[in-house]
C-alpha cells in the first residue's frame, strides 16, 4: 500500500460514475471506481515535472508523464500497469505524439481531436461542480 503523501498526483472519484485516467504516452488506460482515489508515482526522468499535463474532459482526464515510468494506485494498490515497467523512449514528449497523431483523431481517447481536449481552469471545474453559474 502506498500514501497519497509519497505520490506525485492524486484524485478522489466521489462517484457516482467510474473515471477514466488516461496515462500518456503509454495510452494506458485507468478505471476508477466511484468513491476511490488514485495516485501516481513517478520513477526517474524529471525531477522537477515527473507529471507535466493534465487535460480535463467531461468523462476522463489525460495524464501525461516525463518521468521515465510510473507506478498507479488505486486505493493504495499498486496497479499492474505497462506504466510502471516499461520506460519511455529517450526524447518522446507530448508534443512528438501530438505532431504523429494530430490528423489522427482515432488514435487519440475517444476519437476526440487533440483540440478537443482542452485543460479547463480549476476555478471553472469547481464553478461546474457546485453549480455555481
Amino acid at each position: 500500500m502506498a500514501a497519497i503523501d509519497d505520490c506525485d498526483w492524486s484524485l478522489s472519484n466521489p462517484g457516482p460514475d467510474e473515471l477514466i485516467v488516461w496515462l500518456e504516452p503509454w495510452a494506458e488506460e485507468l478505471v476508477i471506481p466511484a468513491r476511490s482515489n488514485v495516485a501516481l508515482k513517478a520513477v526517474g526522468g524529471s525531477e522537477t515535472q515527473a507529471l507535466s499535463d493534465i487535460e480535463w474532459a467531461s468523462d476522463h482526464i489525460v495524464v501525461w508523464a516525463n518521468a521515465t515510468t510510473v507506478e498507479a494506485f488505486v486505493d493504495g494498490v499498486l496497479q499492474d500497469t505497462t506504466s510502471a515497467v516499461v520506460p519511455i523512449p529517450a526524447g518522446l514528449s507530448k508534443e512528438i505524439l501530438t505532431a504523429l497523431f494530430a490528423d489522427q483523431p482515432s488514435a487519440r481517447l475517444g476519437g476526440a481531436a487533440n483540440s478537443e481536449i482542452a485543460p479547463t481552469p480549476w476555478w471553472k471545474r469547481l464553478r461546474t461542480k457546485f453549480r455555481l453559474g
